[in-house]
């Protein structure tokens, strides 16, 4: 019961019945009802502690202690209230004693609880003082030992966890693909519905709503148009994201595939540096024009090309060339005469000069055709067949600058198959290519001789080495002037020379008849695309 102590019946507050209690039977009631009050206080205050004490030991809060002081309650003054002013006798008061003032109801008790759910009770009050005056009227035997009490509330222990028990399950057994439907369609599951009837309804026959079957027939339909739709889309999605999976891994391939050429390339062009070589852009032997076709096979019957020029001049080691050397060009499975293979190499040696912007008989040419029968007076009497002089007329070939020559061509005719020697000064290379694939060692010391001879004494013969090039084989016995021809534009071209096959040759004797009558590899037959 929170709040302060209720009011009391005392004769100084209550002056308007003073003249009732004093009366004996009035005094009684008064001293009742004092008591019937202090005792009800009593009940309710022990009865508020135990509802406390439960409810916190139900929600497990930590230990409150209640604790009931020993010390006694301080002197109480005597009452000295003046008597009454009607001249009646006033009532007689006692002392409170110190030894009766412990223990009753109504002292001043200190508890230590919650403010929230404890009584506050003021031991300054007057209520209180009037209180302790009464306890000590009724309770005259003296002082209630009160030990002092701690209570405590006593924690109780968690609930053991319960393990629930495990229900053993029965494996499941799998279950196979289920099997093609009984019914085609509802129709025909109503017709037989009294083969999955209950037991006692094989003669009650079900009417069949019509409407609804075709209701349901178009939800059918619609259904399965949906799920086909689906289906459909997600076999293109699949379809798509297949063709992109080999798109992507096409595009994969082809990127190692181009690596790994270009690291070939890589390889072969690094081995072909060092023979002083590269691989071609473009094939050399290509097609020929409609026109250019039909006049290189009319050649041989009444072809004819004038000696060859170097600048609008003739050139010394130029040959004019008849219906019979086209006759030995042009046709397939015929042996070249010495006539179409210099002519062509002479074409070949000023076109290189001219690209080179090299002067007649001023500038150190860059390439030179030295003829067969050059060679061979030469390879006869190397002393008296040198001609100096004539080289130096012929291409501006002499001493001092013959070694910042790039390529000079030899065509070499032995035993009615041709040959050539190649000698690049510049490098200090000699090099016998043969399409038979013979090493040609007496042709290499020829070619050394030669050099010997006409450098004097600026040959030095520990700088000069042999090359070998790989050149395609010859499978015929009548193409080998072809392969020199061939094999001459490669090399003073600085291309590696076995990128052609022997299939070739009839286009290449016809292209080669197209150049001798044109005047040169100028114009159609330019070669700068190689």
């Amino acid at each position: 019961m929170p709040g302060e102590w209720p009011a009391t019946l005392d004769e100084e507050d209550d002056s308007a019945h003073n003249t009732f209690f004093q009366t004996p039977i009035g005094a009684n009631i008064r001293h009742a009802v004092t008591y019937l009050r202090d005792r009800s206080y009593d009940l309710c205050t022990n009865l508020s502690n135990r509802i406390i004490h439960t409810v916190h030991r139900r929600r497990r809060t930590p230990t409150r202690t209640f604790v009931v002081p020993d010390s006694p309650i301080p002197d109480s003054p005597v009452d000295t209230a003046s008597p009454p002013q009607d001249g009646s006798p006033a009532p007689k008061r006692r002392r409170i004693s110190e030894e009766s003032s412990i223990g009753d109801i109504d002292s001043p008790i200190r508890m230590k609880a919650s403010p929230s759910l404890s009584p506050v009770i003021s031991p300054n009050s007057a209520a209180a003082a009037a209180a302790a005056r009464r306890a000590i009227k009724f309770f005259p035997k003296g002082r209630r030992n009160v030990s002092k009490r701690v209570q405590t509330q006593a924690q109780t222990p968690p609930p053991e966890p319960v393990e629930k028990p495990v229900q053993q399950t029965e494996p499941r057994s799998e279950l196979g693909p289920p099997g093609p439907p009984k019914y085609k369609n509802i129709q025909e599951f109503f017709e037989h519905d009294h083969e999955i009837c209950l037991p006692g309804l094989e003669n009650f026959s079900l009417l069949t709503n019509h409407s609804k079957l075709i209701e349901l027939g178009y939800q059918r339909e619609e259904r399965l148009r949906i799920e086909e739709e689906k289906a459909e889309q997600a076999r293109e999605e699949e379809k798509r994201q297949e063709e992109e999976r080999l798109r992507i891994e096409e595009e994969k391939a082809e990127q190692a595939r181009e690596e790994e050429r270009r690291q070939e390339e890589e390889r072969y062009n690094e081995s072909l540096r060092s023979l002083g070589l590269r691989r071609a852009r473009q094939s050399l032997i290509t097609p020929l024009s409609p026109e250019w076709e039909q006049k290189a096979r009319e050649s041989a019957d009444n072809g004819h090309a004038e000696q060859n020029k170097w600048q609008r001049a003739l050139h010394r080691d130029g040959v004019e060339l008849t219906a019979r050397d086209f006759s030995k060009l042009v046709c397939p499975g015929v042996w070249l005469n010495d006539n179409a293979i210099q002519a062509t190499l002479v074409h070949l040696a000023t076109y290189i000069n001219d690209a080179a912007g090299v002067v007649p008989k001023t500038d150190t040419p860059r390439c030179v055709a030295l003829s067969s029968q050059y060679w061979s007076n030469f390879r006869a009497d190397p002393r008296n067949h040198l001609y100096p002089r004539g080289l130096n007329r012929n291409w501006g070939v002499k001493p001092e600058n013959f070694l910042d020559i790039d390529t000079v061509l030899i065509p070499v005719n032995e035993n009615n198959h041709w040959t050539l020697l190649v000698i690049r000064p510049a490098r200090r290379t000699v090099a016998y290519v043969d399409s038979f694939h013979s090493a040609g060692e007496r042709h290499l010391e020829d070619a050394h001789q030669f050099l010997k001879t006409f450098l004097g004494e600026k040959y030095v013969a520990s700088e000069w080495r042999t090359e070998t090039y790989t050149v395609p084989s010859q499978t015929n016995g009548y193409d080998c002037g072809m392969f020199v021809i061939t094999n001459s534009i490669y090399l003073a071209l600085g291309i590696d020379p076995s990128s052609y096959s022997q299939q070739e040759m009839d286009l290449q004797r016809l292209r080669i008849g197209a150049v001798c009558l044109h005047g040169g590899f100028t114009g159609p037959f330019d070669l700068s695309g190689l």
